[in-house]
């Protein structure tokens, strides 16, 4: 097995956290910035070009009447009537958009202000920023909007020439320069971009049969505005067919048929991001099975990737009806084995037998950790003949950096499962007793990298030895909290435990970070959380009673992103970024220097 490259989805943390530094505050906001920007920009302009008060006074009327309110009421216009119906460019958007080409036009103002002594101020500096006001409009509204061609090209040019309209008799400006410089601009900026649009189209439908633009549209409706349905459509056209394996142990008091607990695990990916496809389906599982039975319920990752992010909420109901007919059948069993664990190199597992089923828990802990690849449980397919069913969690509870695991970490990692699993066959089994308790974690955040599945704890208690799971709702683990929860649950009595996350994407990508998340302790109040953590398994302590276990699986077919799909898609993310940004860097030179030969 080659070393493995790390999962492509980390290439692209780069691009959403450059989304999130860029969104945009209130409305409010935006238009005290905007105006301020303009306001105090020209008149620090005007007063360096004079160093007078009368300087400064001019150039602060000049912000708030040519660039503030034409850009305001041009955007309300825009807004209302030239883009009403796209989904991105609403009032506020429009608004910023302005904020940021007034930002970069009133700079080449102050730098003309600055350097009076090369003369033209403040034609000349108004003027050239102005092409640059073009050709950053321009590339934002022709790159995000769906609406009609006209409409992108004239909400594109009608805010600067506003201003350039208000400023030709304020600033005088040359009215052959100003004309010839009010066409050129926009007629090189469309030239430029017309590649560069029809370029990313072809790639995208070449490569994936897709819209990549309308993709990009989607991809931000999500991340600006958390509309996850024109990104699903996208996923679905993307999508491949693929069979998901769920697994499903209720716990019951020996003498009730009432679920004291459930486990699910299953091996599809809880991704990609924030609430697209299956990166609610965690919670979604534990709601419904916590809602249908009652009981204590923790959805530990399974041994996947991200090729195995289901495309849609459609696609997660499917899961959700699999789920309906696996609890209300199964094989039962009595007695369970101690708790076995194995280390092997940087790898660790634990192995826990109930009569036919084992259950088999991996990390690398203390050493990061990704997503296992499914070359591990790949070499679990073939069961002991003591077995029927094997169930495997990555445990996912380490991480600091982004790493790739390498195939010395997933050799580690089988060679330890192995090894417990044998032990695990040669322990003698018991009767057993389970408690379980949660503990909604209120007290922190998804920003924090919480989950709303908060807590869940299940001990189990053979002859008297007590082990635990602990599943926590986040993405990953602060490095080094999973020991310190070991050592607080070690200190009340619990032999050996695992503490494992669920791996849910509702984390990923709300703040911008190295990861694109927190992972769970890396945001939040360590003690507090250690403290909830050991009240949670006193609890769960306390209502240890006799037990038994009904354990259930099964398959279904649903559309994931696929591991060729998902590769092509980043790899063309990848591409394509280099390429547009060396473009956008072109779309805003070439024009200057066009306006430049033109003012020359």
């Amino acid at each position: 097995m080659n070393e493995r490259e790390l999962d492509p989805l980390a290439s692209t943390t780069k691009y959403y956290n450059l989304i999130r530094r860029m969104s945009f505050p209130s409305l409010q906001r935006v238009l005290v910035e905007m105006i301020l920007t303009t306001v105090v920009g020209c008149g620090f302009a005007f007063f360096f070009s004079s160093f007078s008060v009368d300087g400064l006074i001019f150039g602060c009327l000049v912000g708030a009447g040519v660039f503030a309110l034409p850009s305001i009421l041009m955007e309300m216009a825009s807004s209302g009537l030239l883009l009403r119906d796209d989904p991105l460019f609403y009032l506020r958007r429009c608004v910023a958009l302005s904020l940021v080409t007034n930002f970069v036009w009133v700079a080449f103002l102050v730098a003309g202000g600055i350097l009076r002594g090369f003369g033209g101020f403040p034609q000349k500096p108004f003027l050239i920023g102005m092409i640059s006001a073009y050709s950053l409009r321009s590339f934002a509204i022709f790159s995000l909007s769906e609406s009609s061609m006209l409409r992108r090209t004239v909400a594109s040019f009608a805010q600067p020439l506003a201003s350039v309209a208000v400023a030709f008799p304020i600033l005088r400006l040359p009215l052959q320069e100003t004309a010839v410089l009010s066409v050129a601009a926009p007629a090189v900026v469309l030239i430029l971009l017309y590649p560069l649009l029809k370029l990313i189209e072809s790639r995208g439908k070449e490569t994936l049969d897709v819209s990549l633009m309308r993709c990009f549209r989607a991809f931000l409706a999500v991340f600006l505005d958390m509309k996850r349905e024109p990104l699903e459509q996208c996923l679905e056209e993307l999508g491949a067919t693929e069979d998901i394996t769920v697994d499903v142990m209720v716990f019951r008091k020996s003498t009730s048929s009432k679920p004291k607990a459930v486990m699910v695990v299953s091996d599809f990916h809880p991704g990609p991001f924030l609430n697209v496809g299956s990166s609610v389906l965690p919670v979604l599982i534990q709601n419904k099975v916590e809602a249908e039975t009652g009981a204590i319920v923790m959805v530990p990752h399974g041994v996947s990737g991200h090729e195995h992010n289901l495309v849609s909420q459609s696609e997660n109901r499917k899961v959700m009806e699999l789920l309906d007919r696996l609890l209300t059948k199964g094989q039962q069993a009595a007695t369970a084995s101690r708790v076995v664990r194995s280390s092997v190199g940087v790898g660790s597992a634990t192995c826990q037998a109930f009569g036919k089923l084992g259950l088999i828990t991996f990390t690398t802990s203390p050493k990061n950790m990704e997503d296992i690849p499914r070359e591990v449980s790949s070499a679990f397919q073939s069961e002991p003949l003591e077995f029927n069913k094997l169930v495997l969690i990555d445990s996912h509870n380490c991480i600091d950096e982004l790493s790739p695991m390498t195939a010395k970490d997933s050799s580690d990692l089988i060679a330890s499962g192995r090894n417990a699993l044998q032990e695990a066959i040669r322990e003698r089994q018991h009767p057993f007793k389970v408690g379980a308790s949660k503990r909604a974690l209120k007290e922190f955040s998804l920003e924090q990298g919480i989950g709303p599945g908060g807590l869940s704890i299940v001990m189990i208690d053979v002859g008297g030895h007590t082990s635990g799971y602990v599943t926590v709702d986040g993405n990953n683990m602060k490095a080094g909290l999973r020991e310190r929860v070991l050592n607080a649950l070690e200190a009340i009595g619990v032999g050996d435990a695992e503490v494992m996350t669920t791996d849910s994407h509702m984390v990923s990508g709300r703040i911008s970070s190295k990861l694109g998340y927190h992972p769970v302790g890396q945001a939040i109040d360590e003690t507090l959380f250690l403290s909830l953590v050991e009240s949670a398994a006193r609890e769960a302590l306390a209502s240890l009673e006799d037990s038994d276990v009904e354990w259930s699986s099964g398959r279904v077919r649903v559309k994931t992103l696929g591991r060729e799909t998902f590769e092509n898609l980043t790899q063309l993310i990848r591409g394509l970024s280099r390429l547009v940004a060396w473009w956008v860097l072109g779309i805003v030179l070439i024009p200057i220097l066009v306006g430049l030969a033109l003012l020359h």
